[in-house]
């Protein structure tokens, strides 16, 4: 897949076909942050990228990039 979180994040995210701010809201964050994390390669805190990958219906460990790709 790709090795920094906001690739990640932007890859998943595309592959959902959702956009920035539909994910936002199912995260309960503003669509700011994601376009920060995604394009600026922030790190988002613990508790943000849990967020995320509920949103994104993924273990969270798969976003943070420590469970290996199956």
């Amino acid at each position: 897949m790709t090795e920094n979180f906001g690739a990640r994040l932007r890859f998943i995210r595309l592959s959902q076909k959702l956009t920035e701010a539909e994910l936002a809201n199912a995260a309960g964050i503003k669509a700011a942050t994601v376009k920060r994390i995604e394009r600026r390669g922030i790190r988002p805190s613990l508790d943000i990228a849990k967020r995320l990958a509920h949103a994104l219906d993924i273990p969270t460990a798969l976003l943070l990039g420590t469970e290996a790709e199956q």
